[in-house]
């Protein structure tokens, strides 16, 4: 049986004793990993040797100059016309930047103009689904201590939606990305191809520190209004300069934000497991009792069902899940380990269906509501 309340998913954990980000040169193994990174939710830097078999290390850099080859990756990967999503760095969007879509060869004309005149870039290719578009290019393998991923084998898998949490990012000098926790409070890892990232950490339980009134969130930790946000400079935070090979595993919660110092290619993955689970739930807890405050008007027009069922199609309009793709997500998983524990093909297909369980159930098991 689900237990009935999250605080029984919800093991404590204490940051304050973090003075800094642990950096491995030598890949760790699972084990390790695990006990000192995953389960204590801290982040590490590990070096160039967990990454060096990859192509794209080997292809996409030119190893004259450190800079990525250009000529190679449009000759590889501008065969066919393939659109790419991009942002514009100068162009604010409520707490994001102006996104928009481009031909990927237009962006590497104008990214490598920007390269060889050594001018800043605006332009930053990013949440680029480079598996999905190139599925059979094979760029790199994802490092063993980040395979246990529940989100990408549950939403490959799915057959209602065409997504994954696999990306690439390309940007010249001066692009970033703003101040963000990952989605669904997610771990992520980010493995440098060339150029060097500025990564700003800082450990959960802050959150208060980064909202002003109304609750509106620091968009650049770099350009902080003092007034809207007197209690900002009080956070803690760590600083690290990743260089070319190099992969950050961020746990999950951490706020960062990620400045491309020259030309920078990297690989990243959000992802989950059991380590994180309770995080969550408890990520998606909080967003859903900001839908219900927002609704709560409402709440006297509707029969108990009914105002699950509305909450939760607002919780995944809001915020790109709900009950039900939590839990579909981890009877997948239970699926497939069972699958294996009985020496059957882990290989659920379209099977995934029939997993298919309604919110309004789901929240009723979980016993939010009677």
């Amino acid at each position: 049986m689900p237990p009935t309340s999250t605080r029984l998913l919800h093991a404590t954990r204490d940051y304050s004793a973090v003075n800094g980000i642990d950096s491995l040169d030598t890949p760790p193994t699972y084990s390790h990993f695990l006990k000192h990174y995953l389960e204590p939710n801290l982040p590490v830097l590990i070096g160039p040797a967990l990454t060096a078999q990859w192509r794209a290390r080997q292809q996409w850099v030119s190893p004259q100059t450190g800079k990525p080859n250009f000529a190679q990756l449009r000759e590889q990967l501008c065969t066919e016309p393939v659109q790419v999503p991009v942002a514009d760095c100068q162009c604010k969007d409520f707490t994001d930047q102006k996104r928009s879509t481009m031909d990927l060869q237009e962006f590497l004309d104008e990214w490598e103009e920007h390269s060889r005149t050594n001018t800043p870039s605006r332009t930053y290719l990013k949440d680029f689904h480079f598996v999905k578009t190139f599925p059979a290019y094979g760029a790199y393998e994802t490092p063993d201590i980040f395979c246990d991923d529940w989100m990408n084998e549950f939403w490959t898998r799915r057959t209602d939606v065409d997504d994954d949490y696999r990306f690439v990012y390309c940007g010249g000098d001066g692009t970033f990305t703003p101040f963000h926790a990952d989605v669904y409070r997610s771990y992520s890892w980010s493995a440098n191809i060339c150029g060097v990232k500025k990564w700003t950490l800082f450990p959960p339980n802050q959150e208060h520190l980064f909202q002003d009134q109304l609750h509106n969130t620091v968009y650049d930790i770099e350009n902080v209004d003092p007034i809207q946000f007197p209690n900002f400079h009080k956070a803690k935070r760590f600083t690290i300069y990743q260089q070319p090979g190099h992969t950050l595993f961020v746990p999950s919660g951490w706020w960062h934000q990620v400045h491309n110092i020259g030309d920078t290619i990297s690989i990243n993955h959000n992802w989950c497991n059991g380590s994180n689970l309770d995080l969550l739930v408890e990520s998606m807890t909080s967003d859903l009792k900001e839908v219900e405050r927002e609704i709560d008007h409402l709440k006297e027009m509707m029969d108990q069902d009914e105002w699950i069922e509305t909450c939760q199609k607002l919780l995944l309009l809001n915020s790109g899940w709900d009950w039900s793709t939590l839990w579909n997500m981890c009877n997948t998983i239970r699926a497939r380990v069972k699958m294996q524990q009985l020496g059957e093909d882990a290989s659920l297909g379209t099977s995934i269906d029939m997993l298919l369980q309604d919110g309004v159930e789901i929240g009723r098991c979980l016993g939010f509501y009677p």
